[in-house]
């Protein structure tokens, strides 16, 4: 996430996130599941622009005329949210550009929101508690509080219990959002936790490690078969990836779908998958990155 300053108020890019492990270990007393995920930011952004209103208002507009723009959104959420935990009684004009797929499974709703408290924090000059942020961001979405922690974290809970990880070297990924949305909680409603969890330290040692032939192997997505037995579509765009080996180290789906992504070995591994990939006509594709080089990029 970057956010800054500009004449008439603040910017604040929104990144999409990637799940590179995701376990459900059950099913929580509240309905929600408890997960274990590794997440990384990847340098694909969301464009949200904020201005002071004096009025009180909070107003959002946003480029995709099919994305709700009313207290439904997240971003209005985490606005009225902030506003009213701290007292301010001033409003804000956002402005939303989309660019990150909405039913891909890249959390861009969510990032979207973790921005927006972090923006409205430095326009309004709240200088909010960090820990505060954190747990506002729990409130209003499982992934928001691993945008306040990017660009890697371990997730918890319903996601909101987030441990941050340091990236040494980047990561590049060639991504595919196919012309297909699923539903997380039609995803969800059809899962069957296991019995034996699988365990997550081999993928976090390999992240850490900057392996991505080892990281590669280990990915994982225990939502993966679900989305692909509700979307037998998705089933082409996985094959694809498949297609493609040995040049990638490893491909997933990300989150409940319906994006997949393929890692790998550098950056020039991924430029090649990409260009075949796009040879298959199945949906569009994009190479991204993160770790330190990710907000150069994207600045």
């Amino acid at each position: 996430m970057i956010v800054s300053r500009h004449a008439g108020g603040v910017r604040a890019l929104a990144p999409a996130k990637l799940n590179l492990f995701l376990e459900i270990l059950g099913r929580r007393p509240d309905g929600y599941h408890e997960i274990e995920s590794l997440m990384v930011a990847v340098d694909l952004h969301d464009t949200l622009t904020f201005s002071d209103d004096p009025s009180g208002e909070i107003t959002l507009t946003c480029d995709d005329p099919t994305l709700p723009t009313g207290r439904e959104n997240l971003v209005v959420k985490a606005a009225e949210r902030l506003k009213r935990a701290s007292g301010c009684t001033r409003g804000a004009a956002i402005g939303l550009s989309k660019s990150i797929p909405a039913q891909a499974g890249l959390a861009g709703g969510s990032s979207d929101a973790a921005a927006t408290l972090v923006a409205l924090d430095e326009l309004w000059e709240l200088r909010t508690p960090p820990d505060q942020l954190d747990a506002l961001a729990g409130e209003i979405g499982s992934d928001v509080a691993f945008f306040r922690h990017a660009p890697a974290a371990i997730c918890r809970g319903r996601g909101e219990v987030v441990e941050p990880l340091a990236l040494t070297a980047p990561l590049y990924f060639v991504l595919i959002c196919p012309p297909i949305g699923v539903s997380t909680a039609d995803v969800y409603s059809h899962l069957i936790p296991p019995e034996r969890p699988r365990p997550l330290g081999r993928v976090v040692d390999a992240l850490v490690a900057a392996r991505p032939d080892v990281l590669g192997p280990e990915l994982f997505n225990r939502l993966q078969p679900v989305a692909e037995s509700l979307a037998p579509a998705l089933s082409r765009v996985r094959d694809g990836l498949a297609s493609l080996d040995p040049s990638l180290d490893g491909y997933l789906m990300s989150g409940s779908g319906s994006a997949y992504f393929g890692l790998g070995r550098d950056l020039g591994a991924a430029q090649a998958a990409a260009r075949n990939l796009e040879t298959l006509g199945l949906g569009r594709v994009r190479v991204v990155s993160c770790g330190p080089q990710a907000a150069e990029n994207a600045s």
